[in-house]
């Protein structure tokens, strides 16, 4: 496990350094990200879509890409995730439960640089 101080020394670059190095697993980012997340999202309301358990299924995943295995969120604006919902920002767009069925072209380049993405 990274202690948090650790994991906010490095930026994503470093870290995914260490992932290609074996050094820290993607999955230890990914909690350290999340524990973070949790501790301070109550503050500022940041994170507004947990993806947690979809960001642990990928983590365990191999992982390509300059960004293989570093925690990222998404923005809630034309980033959409195939099967999680999409807002906008709009109360309608979720009061309709729009859930895109494909991924964005963004998050299809996100992904391609091996991002773990859990939450938006």
């Amino acid at each position: 496990m990274i202690a948090e101080a650790d994991y906010l020394k490095l930026d994503a670059v470093a870290q995914a350094d260490l992932v290609r190095r074996g050094e820290v697993t993607a999955g230890e980012f990914l909690e350290a990200a999340i524990r973070r997340a949790d501790r301070i999202n109550p503050r500022m309301n940041a994170i507004v879509l947990p993806m947690y358990e979809i960001a642990r299924a990928r983590a365990r995943e191999r992982l390509d890409g300059p960004l293989a295995g570093v925690p990222f969120l998404l923005k809630d604006l034309h980033q959409d995730y195939a099967g999680v919902p999409a807002t906008s920002g709009s109360n309608a767009l979720r009061r309709a439960r729009a859930v895109p069925e494909r991924h964005s072209e963004i998050v299809e380049r996100h992904l391609a640089a091996g991002l773990v993405i859990f939450g938006r």
